[in-house]
């Protein structure tokens, strides 16, 4: 479906039950769950240790730098009971189990994903979450850390601690992570530098046209371009020759 709206030929959708229809490529741009299911769907295709890399290097210091890594499971939209709010369930939109370090250790994210550059992350849904998880599981002792990706404005050390405050006011005492989604984007272009197979530069090349099509581009000048080993595939050249 990604290379059909990357090219043009996914066609459009009806809006409202009207004659009027919008285009794929529109949809793709608004919508959290389409980018979040096109970018983590694929690096979960990666080699373990390879993702573990990119999403320490996108939500940086709270996420530990260690070398061995397995992902044991990936779930989207995973359903939990809420106990903050009677009768209702969470869905976090992803969740990543890992195996990390020798010895190892067990960590979890738990990522919460807006679309939006603007302060759009929820602190009490964050801790909804947080609770609904914590009943899931249980006090198994395994480390798990609340990620917020996007929705988190320019001020993002700022964002972080307003939500870390809030949800410590609403009782929850948790690990936060947060990056915005051009964090995610750099990570993959510094592992794009380095050598790898054809095939993980296939599942690279296939996020970054992904995120290009949400509008999240880095557009260089020709003088700050630094020659790759191996050329980006068409496709994601495409979205980032052709965005409109």
């Amino acid at each position: 479906m990604l290379q059909a709206v990357v090219s043009g030929k996914a066609g459009t959708i009806p809006v409202g039950g009207r004659d009027e229809k919008v285009s794929w490529r529109k949809v793709f741009r608004i919508s959290e769950d389409l980018l979040t299911a096109s970018v983590f769907g694929r690096l979960a295709y990666l080699d373990d240790a390879v993702l573990w890399r990119i999403m320490r290097r996108t939500f940086g210091a709270p996420l530990p730098d260690l070398k061995v890594a397995e992902l044991e499971d990936i779930s989207f939209w995973p359903r939990w009971t809420d106990a903050i709010e009677d009768d209702r369930n969470v869905e976090p939109d992803v969740f990543m189990d890992f195996k990390l370090g020798d010895p190892t250790i067990q960590l979890r994210l738990i990522v919460e994903a807006k679309l939006w550059k603007y302060p759009s992350q929820d602190a009490r849904q964050l801790a909804r979450e947080w609770v609904a998880y914590q009943d899931a599981f249980g006090d198994d002792g395994q480390v798990a850390f609340l990620c917020a990706l996007g929705g988190l404005g320019k001020e993002v050390d700022e964002t972080v601690k307003r939500i870390t405050s809030e949800v410590l006011a609403l009782g929850h005492e948790t690990k936060i992570a947060a990056a915005g989604w051009d964090r995610l984007l750099e990570a993959l272009e510094e592992e794009r530098r380095s050598p790898m197979s054809r095939a993980m530069t296939r599942i690279i090349d296939d996020v970054v046209a992904a995120l290009a099509l949400a509008d999240y581009q880095h557009l260089k000048l020709p003088f700050d371009m630094t020659h790759h080993h191996r050329s980006w595939k068409p496709s994601a050249s495409a979205v980032l020759r052709n965005f409109t």
